[in-house]
């Protein structure tokens, strides 16, 4: 029987770990500390390695293993290329596992945890930081950094010996396993008087959403670690499909949306919202003539010059009961979760179709990825619509393979 080994270090990565010894495939999941190795289920035809490897560990490792799946964090940039080396001197393939990213606004965004330390330097206010245990020593050139940081790290030995290493005292480390709900995060930056909010960008399984929302209910600023570079792969889901076609798993799954094109011609659609997100969607929805109507106290330039060219209505103030009155369809796409959620629940009582921009599982209906030729329109989502980047990607093949085709006819 083929095998497979997982690097794992990552929810995704237990995840593809479960599923594939749940089908009776042997697999071998890869693990750096003991609380990796904790969280993985004891389950027939799943086996743990546990420890940090090097290089030369890596390729022995791998020898034996017809498929190599990189499931590490998307931050742990030197793992992953000593997988993608010792699959390199195997002679082997190594399937990327990515984590996709999520739509965000208002951060401060910097390239590396040294360049936001030398920002903060320069800055008043406590600083909450989420960005883990093995880079903490930048932190320690903030001034008055034993007073006015705190981390909160995994209740490890190993964690804990890290913040001490780096200056840390007991009263400024928090010790917590995840995940963490928004109001844990609320209270907890709450209790330190967080002025400030450090975080990778660690997709919607990291608990992003969660430390963003909270963040922005207290005004505490937003510095985002950016990640070490986009990488190509497959997500999850995605994983699930090529593992059921190589190892003939079959699976019985009902299909989330239906596909339909309607007509928005002269129809009212009420977008919440005049940031980026809401300036994207209102700039599809315009060119199939709909009659826009956009409420929100701040809005992009683009939003103004729409409304100063009579190509919508703008109402510039927050949402209100009554907004949604005689609307076919509505949008919540501002940056404050508790309203996207009232514009859902207002529009659902009312029998109004809602896309909500940050939470999936309340939206009616997704804004697909569109390609056009001629007369041929057309529209994409990726199965669950939580992979936009693959509905954008396979879109875009499909308007390059129309636009070579009309260049050949």
């Amino acid at each position: 029987m083929k095998k497979v080994i997982v690097v794992a270090g990552t929810n995704e990565g237990r995840k593809l770990s479960t599923f594939l010894a749940e089908n009776g495939v042997e697999v071998t999941a890869a693990v750096a500390t003991g609380y990796g190795s904790l969280v993985m289920p004891d389950m027939p035809f799943l086996s743990v390695k546990e420890g940090r490897l090097s290089l030369e560990e890596i390729t022995e490792l791998i020898k034996s293993y017809d498929y190599i799946v990189d499931a590490t964090h998307p931050y742990a940039k030197i793992i992953s290329e000593n997988v993608k080396e010792a699959a390199k001197r195997c002679g082997k393939a190594v399937m990327r596992l990515v984590r996709p990213s999520l739509e965000y606004e208002n951060v401060l965004e910097f390239s590396s945890i040294e360049a936001a330390c030398a920002y903060l330097n320069g800055t008043e206010g406590n600083i909450f930081v989420t960005t883990g245990s093995k880079e903490l020593l930048p932190y320690s050139k903030i001034e008055n950094y034993r007073e006015r940081v705190f981390v909160r790290v995994l209740p490890t030995a190993e964690a804990i010996k890290a913040c001490s290493d780096a200056g840390f005292s007991a009263t400024n480390i928090i010790c917590m396993q995840g995940p963490f709900s928004e109001n844990m995060n609320l209270a907890t930056m709450e209790q330190i008087n967080a002025k400030f909010l450090v975080t990778k960008e660690t997709g919607k399984s990291g608990g992003f959403q969660e430390k963003i929302d909270a963040a922005r209910k207290l005004g505490t600023k937003v510095i985002l670690i950016g990640r070490p570079c986009k990488e190509e792969g497959m997500t999850l889901e995605e994983m699930f499909i090529y593992f059921q076609k190589e190892f003939g798993i079959t699976q019985e799954e009902s299909l989330s949306h239906f596909p339909m094109f309607i007509s928005l011609k002269n129809k009212k659609v009420v977008v919440i919202g005049g940031g980026r997100i809401a300036t994207r969607r209102v700039q599809v929805l315009i060119r199939y003539g709909a009659e826009l109507v956009v409420i929100a106290a701040c809005q992009s330039e683009s939003i103004k010059l729409l409304a100063g060219e009579n190509k919508l209505t703008l109402i510039e103030r927050n949402y209100l009961p009554g907004d949604l009155n005689g609307a076919f369809m509505a949008i919540a796409a501002t940056d404050d979760r508790d309203v996207n959620e009232k514009v859902c629940n207002d529009a659902r009582k009312e029998g109004i179709p809602v896309n909500v921009c940050d939470r999936k599982e309340l939206c009616d209906f997704y804004f697909p990825a569109i390609f056009e030729n001629g007369e041929v329109t057309g529209g994409l989502i990726s199965k669950d619509g939580s992979n936009h980047k693959a509905a954008k990607e396979t879109a875009a093949r499909i308007r390059e393979f129309l636009k070579n085709r009309r260049e050949q006819t």
